[in-house]
């Protein structure tokens, strides 16, 4: 239940994007085996990681090591509704408690478990829930709270996921999207897109 998930085609189709698009403070949901974290640090400014798992925490605390790293445990952006992270000039200076203002993320990075449950063979790092999509809706449904005026999110999902129903889910929450690749891994078509706030 709680192995780190390896990255896999999604994983490396993510991390070229990441490696193209990251800028400014970065917020990798999810983080897993760091891969994306890694890929976005030389690019930003900074990239706080975030993963519910405690294996992959410890794991990433292990193998990321700069000073512009930092990893926390949270589920999806629950750690911000309590905490501030303090910036200035782009280095990270502490945390302090929550008032009205939230952390808002230039890029905002998340390889999120995708695949309609398996209720014989659940699997925290698979499973999206019930139809697949129901994390990514929760995802995107407080995204918007998080990311600056001119950021971008850096979205995979699978044709399982439903594509359709997330690509309504993006317009219901304000954005716009952008398909960078499409690729076809055995039964299933891996998506990447862009996603920023429509304008007008």
């Amino acid at each position: 239940m709680d192995e780190i998930y390896e990255p896999k085609e999604d994983s490396f189709l993510l991390e070229k994007y990441v490696k193209k698009f990251a800028k400014g403070i970065v917020l990798d949901l999810g983080m897993g085996s760091g891969i994306q974290t890694r890929a976005a640090v030389s690019k930003s400014d900074f990239v706080i990681g975030l993963d519910i798992n405690q294996k992959a925490l410890e794991h990433c605390n292990k193998v990321l090591k700069s000073d512009k790293i930092f990893c926390l445990k949270s589920d999806l952006f629950s750690f911000f509704d309590k905490k501030y992270v303090v910036f200035e000039k782009g280095l990270f200076k502490g945390f302090r408690d929550i008032d009205d203002k939230k952390n808002k993320f230039d890029t905002i990075i998340f390889n999120p478990p995708y695949l309609p449950d398996e209720e014989k063979d659940k699997d925290v790092a698979l499973d999206g829930g019930k139809e697949g999509y129901e994390l990514i809706e929760r995802f995107l449904n407080s995204a918007g709270t998080y990311l600056a005026d001119e950021g971008i999110i850096l979205l995979i999902f699978s044709s399982f996921t439903n594509k359709d129903k997330v690509d309504s889910l993006i317009s219901l929450n304000g954005f716009k999207f952008e398909e960078l690749e499409k690729i076809h891994v055995f039964f299933e078509d891996i998506y990447c897109y862009k996603i920023a706030f429509s304008k007008g």
